[in-house]
This record gives structure tokens, C-alpha cells and sequence, in this order.
């Protein structure tokens, strides 16, 4: 009995289909070859051609029928492609390699069962790297090394039971993509800024996955390098984050020096790339003399009243939800999901009862437990749909966000937290950054409003200063251009006073004085904030007015509050207390003076005065 022998019978006491070949060949002269089911005495006893010549060796290579084992193959064809699949796949299943003369062995062959019978092989490159499903693999005997010429020697790295990977077909693009970009990469530096920028482009891997990637490609690729380590990487993600524009494929082609059609190919292995031709002139879509709208015929047709998540602030549509870092926007965005969810008052509205769907894409599964624990939501509430992951605009979001809207009941609202998260430069994206939020939003302005639900996404406001307060909202205008709505959640810094303002095209500018509960861990509602300002003012003139009349000053100016209160008389404060003092003269809460300017607290005298004046 040979090795050969002993090799297939090991193979088909497993239940894998075995196939006799020549010696240092992966063929037989078996028309055949992938049909027959060769069993342990074809091994001793080959079949004949019409020549009466054996169709394969008795002591020579063997191969396994892939298909009739239900096996995948991922067959590495260079050392880089060896390198990263000793890095990134499951070591824990059957795999082959070859031995060097110097008796290195590198493992080129990882064998995994085809659990939903593929029937399509793989193969982005040759050279690189196949994923097959078909034909047949050789396992015994010798190989030529297609980079050298040298005649090595087949052997088995790990003799176990092939397992299944759902993330197989991910994990060989990737060893593919990188095998290709590696011998053209001399640096860490630059080159992983545009590298990354590539990969926050065109493909819909999350900061994690790209910050593991690339420290992990560095540290193969230039383990020597001082820039290869993680901190660089977690720095290149975060830069590449903040920016507006990131390079293409096309600057990082020019960098390491290829073709941009070559890198163009290369990232579609892992990615979506874009296409020239998309941007070239298109037919007419659209015939506006036949399908425009007929607005006589409109006048009598009956229309769906607008529908409202939150009645009347929050409408079916795209609605912008911005504040500044610590406003606790989140905190807010969880509690108005699960108002939705359960059908619960929220900022003193009613609320419709619907699905409501929360991608906290800047949470962890530890935050989102605690928030709900810390709000005290029992378990046997509704809970909204949530999940911390979701692809970029333009790579998938709008799909996957339609496949929930049709997969429950009563879908009503959709919370993206935050914009940021999901805005990535797709494709060749030139133009104004108004022009590029336009395209991206009209996508999910279009599916609100086609499908009827209210889509909110939550931004940040910038630093910078303006007078009007939607103005500081991060991005450009084209932001407040494509929404239906837009709130604004202002808080001042270590204090739970807060103010949420509203305003939009369907709904009435409304602006609400709310007030943060460290034991509910939300905002309470306060009030029309204009009202309760007014109070708060009334209050704090009457309160200086009694205390300078106690001092000696009954004819009170505005000016002298101000002063009482250590502010400026051109400050928002200062100027509220000039315009409510008037205010609370015209209501007889204090006595305008004939002394032009100046105020008196009402007596009793001055009361009965005025109840008894002809304007009662």
C-alpha cells in the first residue's frame, strides 16, 4: 500500500470523492474526471483509454472532487496572499500547504464545507487568490511553485474536519485586495490616510473594521515601520472622519504607483466602486406634458392628511435633530423612539403608536443597557428596533432601511443617530458640499416621504457664532435646503435648563423651554419657552424692585435692574428685562411712572386706582 493509497483512503472514510491522477499533474485522461466516482480499487487499477493505456498513475497525484465533497477551496497562489490567510482565516478547519526544500511549509489550501451548495467559483485573479467550488483540487504529490519554477512537495498543515464560515467570501476578497496593493506599498504614513480613504469610500466597513484592517495589513506588509502601529491607524480613521473630501481611488493609484483603472478594479473586490459611464447624458425619464400633474383635477381629489410621529412638531418626512456635544441629543432620540414604540406622550404632544427604528451608531451594546435601565423602561414594554451598525448612503442604508419599513406592522419612525455615521463621499463626487448633502438626503427625503414615515437624523452644530441659531448646524445649507423639519436643542453648559426649537415647512415654529431630570434621565417639559421666560423675568424685576425700594429707590429705571443683576444693558438679558417691564406695566404689575423711564411698584392704592379706571 503507498501514500497515495493511504491519502485517499483517509479522504473517503471523511465522505470526501477522490480523483487518481498523473504523477506531478492535476489532470487524468478521464473524459470523466469530474462525474465518475472513483472509489480505492480504481487506485490499484486504473481504467483504460481506447489506446488500453492507464488513465492515471497508481502512484501519483491525487485530487479531491470539490462538489461531491461540498467543500470550498480557497487556493492561495503567492506569498502575499499566504501571508494574509494566515492572518485572517480560520486556521481551525482542513488545510494543505507545500514543503520547501529548506522544509518550510506554507499552508495554500483551506478547505471549508459548502453549507449552501454554491455552484460558482470565485476567482478575482488567478495570480492572487481562487475560490472554488468546482472541478477538483490535488492534495497529494507534487507542485511547481508558478513564481520560481521549484518542484515541492504537497503535504497536510492541519487534518481536521472542515468547518463552515458565513464571512468566508468577505475574508477572500480582502486577502485578495491586499495581496494585490501590497508590493506597491513602501510607507505607513501617507499612505494609510489614503488608503483609508479609500476604504470610508467605497466600501461599508466600520471605523472598527477599518482601524483592525489596516493595522493589521501595516503590520504584515511593514512590520518594521514606525507609523505601524494601532494609535496611528485609530489617528488615520478619525482624520479621514473629520474631513470633508478624502482622496479616491484615483489618488491613491497615483500613489503607489498603478494604473487608476488597475485600483479601480482592486477596490471593487472589497467594495463599490464608481462608474464613468453613470455620469454620461441619459435618456429623458420623464415625459412632463403626459405625466405632469394636473392641478384643476387636484382641487377635487382626496389627499391623505399629513401624518405625525409626535403631533404637531414631528411630520412624516426628513426631519434634521442638531445640538451641541453633552445637549444629551441621544438621551432624547432613545426616549422619542420609545414613545413611538409604546404610544406615549412626548414634550407634552400625543404621540401615534408605530414602530420606531434607532441605529445609535455612535453607542455601544454597554450604552444602549444602561440608558434603558437608567430610564427605567420595564421589560414588558415595547422596545424600538435598535442596532449600532448600518452602511453608508448610497452603499445600502436606503435598502436595508426599506426592508424594515416593509418587514413590521406600522412603521412611523426612523431615528439615524448621527449623520456623520452614515455621510460618506461615494464615488466621483464633485461639486459644492451643498451639492453632495443634496444628493445624499433627496435618497432618504424620498423614502420618508413615499413610504410615510418621519426620518430623522441627528447632526451637531459647529463652533462658529452666527445670529441665527439654525445657522450653526454642521454642514451646508443644503442640510436645512432638503428637510421637511428641523430641531435645534440648545443647552448651556452645566446647567439643566435647556430650550428644543422647532421649525418647518408643515409644522408651526414653536420654541419649548425643557429641563433636564438627572432621575429620569430626560427632559422635562417646561413650557412655551417665551411664557416662561417672561415669568422668570417677572419674577426677578419684582424681586430688585422691592429690594431697592427697601434701599431707598421707589422710582426704578430698567436700567437700574440691570444693574441690580450685574449684567449689561446690551445683553440678551438686559434687554428682556427693558422690554418685560413695559410688558408688566401694560398688565398693571407695576406702575409706569410720569417720570418718562420709570417704574414703581403697585400699591394697593394705585390697584384700586386702576380696577376702578374706565379702561376695566
Amino acid at each position: 500500500m503507498n501514500k497515495q493509497y493511504e491519502c485517499a483512503k483517509a479522504l473517503i472514510d471523511q465522505k470526501f470523492a477522490i480523483i487518481p491522477l498523473y504523477k506531478e499533474s492535476k489532470h487524468n485522461g478521464d473524459s470523466e474526471i469530474i462525474d465518475r466516482d472513483y472509489t480505492l480499487d480504481h487506485l490499484t487499477k486504473p481504467l483504460l483509454n481506447d489506446k488500453g493505456q492507464p488513465m492515471w498513475d497508481v502512484d501519483g497525484n491525487l485530487g479531491i472532487n470539490l462538489e461531491k465533497s461540498k467543500l470550498i477551496d480557497i487556493d492561495l497562489e503567492n506569498k502575499w496572499s499566504i501571508k494574509f490567510g494566515e492572518k485572517w482565516l480560520d486556521t481551525n478547519t482542513l488545510t494543505l500547504g507545500r514543503e520547501r526544500p529548506n522544509g518550510v511549509i506554507e499552508t495554500t489550501h483551506y478547505f471549508y464545507l459548502n453549507e449552501d451548495s454554491e455552484d460558482e467559483d470565485n476567482i478575482l485573479d488567478k495570480h492572487i487568490a481562487e475560490y472554488r467550488v468546482t472541478g477538483q483540487t490535488v492534495v497529494f504529490g507534487s507542485t511547481k511553485d508558478k513564481e520560481t519554477g521549484e518542484l515541492l512537495q504537497r503535504t497536510w498543515v492541519n487534518v481536521k474536519l472542515p468547518i463552515a464560515d458565513r464571512n468566508l467570501e468577505k475574508k477572500f476578497n480582502k486577502i485578495s485586495f491586499s495581496a494585490a496593493i501590497a508590493p506597491h506599498v513602501e510607507s505607513g504614513n501617507t499612505g494609510a490616510l489614503k488608503l483609508d480613504a479609500c476604504l470610508m469610500r467605497y466600501t461599508d466597513w466600520s471605523d472598527d473594521e477599518r482601524i483592525e484592517y489596516l493595522f493589521d495589513f501595516y503590520s504584515l506588509v511593514l512590520p518594521n515601520d514606525r507609523d505601524t502601529k494601532l494609535k496611528k491607524m485609530q489617528r488615520v480613521v478619525k482624520a479621514n472622519n473629520q474631513k470633508t473630501k478624502n482622496a479616491g481611488y484615483v489618488s491613491y493609484a497615483d500613489y503607489i504607483g498603478v494604473e487608476p483603472s488597475q485600483m479601480k478594479k482592486w477596490l471593487g473586490w472589497i467594495g463599490n466602486t464608481p462608474d464613468k459611464d453613470q455620469y454620461k447624458s441619459t435618456p429623458s425619464r420623464r415625459d412632463f406634458l403626459a405625466n405632469g400633474i394636473d392641478l384643476k383635477g387636484l382641487m377635487t381629489t382626496d389627499i391623505p392628511p399629513l401624518r405625525y410621529a409626535v403631533n404637531p412638531i414631528l411630520p412624516e418626512g426628513l426631519v434634521c435633530i442638531a445640538g451641541r456635544p453633552k445637549a444629551m441629543k441621544s438621551w432624547l432620540m432613545y426616549k422619542l423612539c420609545f414613545c413611538v414604540e409604546n404610544g406615549l406622550n412626548f414634550l407634552g404632544h400625543k404621540v401615534e403608536q408605530g414602530n420606531a427604528l434607532y441605529l445609535a451608531l455612535e453607542d455601544s451594546k454597554r450604552r444602549l443597557k444602561e440608558r434603558a435601565f437608567k430610564m427605567g423602561h420595564e421589560k414588558n414594554k415595547n422596545f424600538p428596533t435598535t442596532d449600532i451598525e448600518a452602511p453608508y448612503l448610497g452603499m445600502g442604508l436606503e435598502e436595508d432601511l426599506q426592508k424594515w419599513i416593509d418587514g413590521v406592522s406600522k412603521p412611523k419612525l426612523i431615528v439615524v443617530d448621527t449623520l456623520a455615521r452614515v455621510k460618506a463621499a461615494v464615488g466621483f463626487k464633485k461639486g459644492t458640499a451643498y451639492d453632495i448633502d443634496n444628493e445624499l438626503l433627496r435618497k432618504l427625503q424620498h423614502l420618508a416621504i413615499t413610504n410615510g414615515v418621519c426620518i430623522a437624523f441627528v447632526t451637531h452644530l459647529s463652533k462658529a457664532t452666527q445670529d441665527y441659531n439654525f445657522d450653526k448646524i454642521t454642514g451646508s445649507v443644503g442640510l436645512q435646503g432638503m428637510t421637511d423639519a428641523m430641531w435645534l436643542i440648545d443647552r448651556g453648559d452645566n446647567s439643566p435648563n435647556a430650550s428644543i426649537t422647532g421649525r418647518g415647512r408643515d409644522i408651526l415654529d414653536f420654541e419649548y423651554a425643557v429641563k433636564w431630570n438627572d432621575e429620569t434621565m430626560t427632559y422635562d417639559y417646561m413650557g412655551n419657552k417665551v411664557v416662561i421666560e417672561m415669568n422668570e423675568n417677572r419674577k426677578l424685576i419684582l424681586d430688585a424692585m422691592k429690594s431697592l425700594k427697601d434701599g431707598g429707590v421707589s422710582e426704578v429705571r430698567p436700567s437700574d435692574v440691570i444693574k441690580y443683576y450685574g449684567e449689561k444693558a446690551t445683553s440678551k438679558k438686559g434687554k428682556n428685562i427693558s422690554r418685560t417691564m413695559q410688558r408688566m406695566a401694560d398688565d398693571f404689575e407695576i406702575q409706569s411712572l410720569p417720570k418718562y423711564g420709570f417704574y414703581s411698584l403697585i400699591t394697593p392704592e394705585d390697584l384700586n386706582k386702576n380696577l376702578n379706571h374706565d379702561h376695566f
